[in-house]
């Protein structure tokens, strides 16, 4: 529940039950008349009672709701009491202006009304309960005078904390409990004498009683009235006198200044709206120093305000104050109108003027958006405040112009301290613009170098033009074609300019170029000042030439010699081109720096490294390959043997670049040639701002990119011809290996043909193939023959080696006759347990009873073989199982079938099937059963020629994958039967 509602229903409940009692207890025998004149009478009262803010109003209706109820019964009383206070709670709102609500026009009302019907009930009984019966006149009065004004101020404290909890009960009470003494207690014994006249007298007496208590209530609330006024006069007075003394004593700043002159006048008016300007002296620029608008700062404003324009222009014109109560019905008479446009335009102000002697140096005003909001007592507090802020704002504004001149006094002195002290000619000009804006106030400082026939810009303040035309109105052409200074001091509606030339000798330097926004600026000493600065100016900067000249060529040699030892300790060829990145940025002064190697064979150019970036970008551009058909410029800095620079600042629309870090303004492509060998691009980047290589930047970063790419092709050579001995040794290895290791013949069986064929993608492979002769079982008329198939994961040596050890253990497994099942288990746990290349090979193992035609087959994970019917069905062989070498435990599956008469059996690797043309279609299962179906009862020889020829034109005579087969035909005329 919130506090509005709590409120709402405590005054509700109250009243209510105030109203509930007094109708429970009304009289029956009481003379209206009387009810009804002490009720208009305590209406009387009460409206010519008296407030003390934040309480409510107090008066002497006290006196009259407890004499009604002597003289006429604490019935007749509490009716008296309940009706004045409805009546005056409603006409309350009226008499002070307030809003209307339910709380104003009803709740309160009604809490007013109940609560003085209590307080005369409650006391009434509880004395009628303690004497047993109606009490007498003195025991109802003593009652009362306690009971009364208690129950009526703990209704009213009752409220006060549920409108503004514990501080808004503490404020009503510091506020009220003198004037509650005062008016509504200590007067309460005279309702005694007025219920004796009442009851003793007639009705004339009784009347001028009541104008008596009338008049005495209108001289108490004009006595009170009286008091506050001098109260808040003497507060005034005060404050004041407070902010007079802060103003004065407050520290020479104008801006300073001006912000305590707006935190006093708060203290006195209300500045909820406020403005303090002041104007420039011999101009009509007019500064808004503080500007409040509904109590928030805004950021001070500057305008141009001619004479008489506007109030403020009016005013410092005139010189006169005003006050204005309401814009809306005073527009048409005020003298000068307002020069704001504004939605919400304030309807009263007070405008006053801050004066030096005679002159108007600005304004302060205030606004609000009620009329009449201000009155002459608001303009006398203002314009005493005015007074004292013109006197210090002035005397801050003599103080400023006084250090000021000092302080360029003792700049001068720095300024020329510093010029002869910097050796650096770029620092020397950089150093001497800002020091002299600093230190003399100059909006522009520019320094303008003599560069053939031309003035070229040193050095800037402002983004100034970068050379200077050759016009003679020109102030800074002027100044040197003379050769004296040149001061245009007075034109109307432009800033001083003043163009002071400096020599060394004979021989014209450049021009010093000072201008400010305000005219009148510059005066002789100014001129003298800048003129002595200017020919210090020049023999610094002849001795930072002669010093930069000699110091750059110790530079240069000594960055060649850098760059060449630390290459030189440089091994690999990362390494080499490591040094080189860092080393070109740390001597060119790029932003970063990378080494794309052109890759002859790919066509592209291959990161290669990086400096200047963050290790995550690094990692992920490291490597990458960039077209040059996406990047021109690297493209053109291949072909080129010089510098190749792209700005980008200039470019109308941005080409495809490298994946840019940061906001990259111009490129510089440098190539990198050995004496055989193109090693690639160096490619310096430059952020903005920049400085842009010159001729001897290029120059020196040419010398840099030769002694690197000389290293890293060096480094290439070498490594080619370790690579080249390498790459002989294993070729020589992995020969000797494959020939050992490939059977030697193929067995020729009675009434059987095979044939099998092995092709390397490369020098050596990973495929195999493989037969063994196995006895008989038990009880047949012939031997068996073993065969298998195997495809190693990987390619190259390591894979030939691979494919030694798994072809050993897989016929060490095999050679005992155990099932196929059995002995490929037994050949993955010892691949497993004896490789940890991470490699697997695939096999398929079948064997053949040479009698019978049965054929008990497992397949781990290789393609299945395709068994050709002599009547043209074809069947995949395959069974349940992974590759070896991939687990350690593995469950295998086998399988039977029988090869009959004129059965063809084609036993394939993957290179076989995935084998793609220039379209990157594979050759694929599909095309292979076609092919072998064409070959008809051929032997197997004939089909692995056919096929052999048939991947050659297929893929164009390139292998991507090693290539094995082998082939099975049964030539037997007995058919074989399943067991």
């Amino acid at each position: 529940m919130t506090r509005q509602l709590r409120l709402m229903c405590y005054c509700l409940a109250v009243g209510a039950f105030g109203w509930a009692l007094l109708l429970q207890q009304l009289p029956q025998d009481t003379g209206w008349q009387g009810i009804l004149f002490a009720i208009l009478l305590a209406v009387a009262i009460e409206s010519v009672g008296f407030r003390v803010p934040p309480s409510d109003p107090h008066s002497l209706a006290g006196i009259v709701v407890v004499g009604a109820a002597l003289a006429l019964g604490y019935r007749a009383g509490a009716l008296v009491a309940a009706s004045a206070g409805l009546l005056y709670g409603i006409l309350l709102p009226l008499i002070y202006r307030r809003p209307p609500t339910f709380y104003i026009l009803v709740a309160r009302p009604l809490l007013r009304s109940g609560a003085r019907a209590l307080a005369v009930l409650l006391p009434a009984l509880l004395v009628a309960q303690l004497v047993g019966g109606e009490p007498s006149q003195l025991v109802l009065f003593l009652g009362l005078l306690i009971g009364y004004p208690l129950v009526v101020q703990l209704a009213r404290a009752g409220r006060e904390f549920l409108q503004g909890g514990r501080s808004g009960l503490s404020t009503w009470w510091q506020a009220s409990r003198v004037p509650i003494a005062a008016a509504e207690v200590a007067p309460l014994p005279m309702a005694l004498l007025g219920a004796q006249i009442t009851v003793q007298l007639g009705p004339g007496s009784i009347g001028l009683s009541a104008l008596a208590l009338l008049a005495t209530s209108v001289s108490l609330r004009q006595a009170t009235a009286n008091l506050r006024r001098q109260r808040t006069s003497m507060r005034e007075l005060a404050m004041l006198n407070e902010a007079s003394r802060a103003i004065v004593r407050s520290e020479l700043d104008v801006a300073m200044l001006c912000d305590l002159i707006y935190r006093e006048a708060s203290k006195v008016v209300d500045t909820g709206s406020f403005h303090l300007g002041l104007f420039d002296a011999g101009s009509d620029t007019y500064t808004l120093m503080v500007r409040v608008q509904d109590r928030m700062h805004q950021s001070p404003l500057t305008v141009e305000l001619p004479m008489g324009d506007g109030i403020v222009g009016w005013m410092r014109q005139t010189g006169q104050s005003l006050l204005v109560e309401d814009f809306m019905r005073e527009m048409d008479q005020l003298p000068a109108r307002p020069r704001y446009q504004s939605e919400n335009p304030p309807r009263s102000g007070i405008y006053v003027p801050l004066f030096d002697g005679e002159r108007v140096i600005g304004s302060m005003s205030i606004q609000s958006y009620r009329p009449a909001a201000f009155d002459s007592n608001d303009l006398r507090l203002l314009s005493l405040i005015a007074d004292q802020a013109a006197v210090s704002i002035t005397r801050a504004r003599t103080f400023t112009e006084a250090r000021q001149r000092a302080v360029q006094l003792l700049a001068i002195q720095e300024v020329s301290e510093r010029i002869t002290a910097i050796l650096d000619p770029d620092e020397l000009l950089a150093s001497v613009v800002e020091l002299v804006r600093e230190r003399f106030g100059y909006q522009h400082v520019r320094v303008y170098l003599v560069d053939g026939a031309q003035l070229t810009l040193g050095a800037a303040t402002d983004d100034a033009p970068a050379h200077v035309v050759a016009d003679a109105a020109n102030i800074v052409q002027r100044a040197a074609s003379q050769g004296i200074a040149q001061v245009e001091d007075d034109r109307p509606g432009d800033v001083a300019h003043i163009a002071v030339p400096f020599r060394f000798g004979d021989q014209l330097i450049g021009v010093l170029d000072v201008q400010s926004t305000a005219q009148g600026t510059f005066a002789q000493t100014d001129l003298f000042v800048l003129q002595t600065l200017a020919d210090q100016l020049a023999v610094a900067i002849e001795s930072a030439r002669a010093f930069a000249a000699q110091r750059e060529e110790a530079w240069t040699l000594n960055l060649l010699f850098q760059v060449a030892a630390n290459i030189d300790r440089a091994g690999s060829f990362r390494e080499v081109a490591d040094t080189g990145v860092r080393l070109a940025t740390l001597f060119l002064g790029c932003d970063r720096c990378r080494i794309l190697r052109w890759d002859a064979q790919r066509e592209v150019f291959v990161l290669t490294t990086i400096f200047g970036v963050t290790l995550a970008e690094r990692a992920r551009m490291d490597g990458s390959r960039v077209p040059p058909d996406t990047v021109p410029l690297l493209a053109e800095a291949l072909a080129s043997t010089t510098p190749v620079v792209l700005d980008l600042s200039k470019q109308s629309s941005r080409t495809p670049l490298l994946p840019a870090i940061g906001a990259m303004s111009l490129l510089v492509a440098l190539p990198m040639r050995g004496r055989t060998t193109v090693i690639g691009v160096m490619l310096l980047e430059f952020d903005p701002p920049l400085r842009a290589p010159d001729a001897r930047d290029l120059t020196l970063a040419m010398g840099v990119v030769t002694q690197v790419a000389s290293a890293l092709e060096n480094v290439l050579l070498t490594a080619e011809a370790a690579e080249a001995a390498q790459l002989e040794e294993e070729i020589r290895v992995a020969r000797e290996i494959q020939t050992g290791l490939l059977p030697l013949s193929i067995p020729t069986p009675p009434g059987w043909q095979l044939a099998a064929d092995w092709r390397s993608a490369r020098i050596v492979g990973g495929d195999f193939y493989d037969f063994w002769v196995l006895p008989p079982l038990p009880g047949a008329d012939a031997g068996r023959l073993g065969f298998v198939i195997a495809d190693v994961s990987d390619k190259g040596v390591a894979a030939a080696m691979f494919m030694a050890l798994s072809r050993s253990l897989v016929r060490a497994a095999a050679l005992d006759g155990s099932p196929p099942e059995l002995a490929l288990e037994r050949a993955n746990n010892w691949i497993s347990r004896d490789s940890e290349s991470g490699m697997f090979v695939t096999i398929f193992y079948g064997i053949i009873d040479l009698f019978s035609g049965v054929m008990r087959y497992c397949c781990a994970g290789h393609n299945p073989p395709l068994l050709f019917r002599a009547e043209g069905e074809v069947i995949e062989l395959k069974t349940p199982g992974i590759a070896l070498g991939v687990l350690e435990d593995v469950t295998l599956h086998a399988a039977t079938v029988a090869l009959h008469h004129g059965d063809l059996l084609v036993c394939y690797t993957d290179g076989v099937t995935e084998l793609i043309d220039s379209d990157e279609a594979q050759f694929g299962v599909p095309r292979l059963i076609e092919l072998v179906h064409g070959c008809g009862t051929a032997g197997p020889e004939t089909v692995v020629h056919a096929i052999t020829d048939a991947l050659a034109e297929f893929g164009g005579g390139a292998l991507f994958d090693d290539v094995t087969m082998v082939v099975i035909r049964r030539l037997a005329a007995t058919e074989p039967q399943l067991p």
